[in-house]
């Protein structure tokens, strides 16, 4: 079954999966998946590298390669030897979306106040979301 934000044709690929793509230390290679989801909110996605004992590593964002194409890819360079896996994780991102509606709309003088009104909404969702560090 597909998500409501699908991530299909991971890279590096080796027999469709039945092999793992290989790298020496310190080798950077490009992790490349396309991402999309429907409608027109913007979507945004990261490659996780899980270590050989198993740890979550670092995440990696991911870039769009081509606007349009729904292709996004990362570099990333595993810094110790063993089986190394990777997952693509994407979500929505509604302040992206927002940027690019207020990009058209402010200028254009279209509903300006409500464009407004809804970043200062969308921003103070995500302040609430933000761990408090002494006593902020």
């Amino acid at each position: 079954m597909i998500g409501r934000i699908p991530v299909l044709d991971v890279r590096p690929l080796v027999d469709c999966g039945r092999r793992p793509a290989k790298a020496v230390v310190g080798e950077t290679f490009e992790v490349t998946a396309t991402v999309f989801r429907e409608g027109h909110d913007a979507v945004a996605a990261n490659v996780v590298l899980r270590d050989p004992s198993g740890r979550v590593g670092p995440w990696t964002p991911m870039r769009e390669l081509a606007p349009g194409t729904d292709r996004w890819g990362a570099e990333i360079t595993p810094d110790a030897e063993g089986r190394w896996t990777y997952t693509v994780e994407a979500w929505s991102d509604p302040v992206a979306t927002w940027r690019h509606h207020a990009a058209i709309k402010i200028p254009a003088g279209i509903d300006t106040d409500l464009v407004l009104a809804e970043g200062a909404a969308l921003l103070e969702r995500a302040a609430a979301g933000v761990p408090k560090k002494n006593g902020r």
